[in-house]
């Protein structure tokens, strides 16, 4: 197995705070939201592109103090590498509710286009510290029975903002109260190792641009 020490080390390249700051989180003063409960709740799934379409071979990874890569780009290695967003929350309590899904956009790189929101099955717990890649066909096709929720074009430094009716929340909720939604490009296949969006996760800038939902 590959080690990917420098894959881990990558996704802190490029990125930049954006006006991450207590003052500017947008959440800050909203009372009906659900946030992220721990670090291996977000993240995302990250394949060798070369691979694509005919298997899934990367890492899965939870946790870290850095933004998410949603997109196209190169491992420390040289590897080209695609990237979806993952984003769990325990909606306990709430599961009859319409909500708006909100994530910060930090950081665009190239031109990555649109990116497409799915409400998928859960994925369950993230790896928090992967050191291998391995087969990751399981969480990288939850899209496939997934429900896409939204299109939109993020702006750096900018949230994004989805909403979530209840209906559709009711099909995908698990019996322990989770939904997950999954973040990919609308094309995937732009020939390109350079073009990607980076998200914020619970874990970057201490918080300050932590993700949720607002319960409607």
């Amino acid at each position: 197995m590959r080690k990917i020490i420098v894959f881990v080390a990558l996704i802190g390249v490029s990125i930049f705070l954006a006006g991450c700051t207590q003052e500017g989180k947008q959440g800050g003063g909203i009372a009906n939201k659900i946030e992220i409960k721990t670090g291996s709740d977000d993240g995302g799934v990250v394949a060798l592109t070369d691979m694509l379409p005919d298997a899934s071979f990367g890492v899965i990874n939870g946790g870290g103090d850095q933004p998410f890569m949603v997109g196209l780009f190169v491992s420390g290695g040289g590897d080209n590498l695609t990237g979806r967003g993952i984003y769990r929350f325990d909606i306990s309590g709430y599961e009859n509710k319409n909500f708006t899904f909100h994530v910060k956009c930090i950081e665009k790189h190239g031109n990555p286009g649109r990116l497409e929101v799915y409400l998928t099955n859960d994925s369950g717990p993230l790896e928090v510290s992967p050191t291998n890649m391995s087969d990751v066909s399981e969480i990288w096709n939850l899209i496939k029975t997934g429900e896409k929720i939204d299109i939109v074009t993020p702006s750096p430094g900018e949230w994004i903002s989805v909403s979530i009716p209840s209906s559709l929340v009711e099909s995908k909720v698990t019996d322990s109260g989770y939904i997950t939604i999954m973040l990919k490009l609308e094309d995937e296949n732009l020939s390109s190792n350079q073009d990607y969006y980076s998200f914020s996760t619970s874990e970057y800038a201490e918080g300050t641009c932590e993700p949720y939902l607002e319960i409607q």
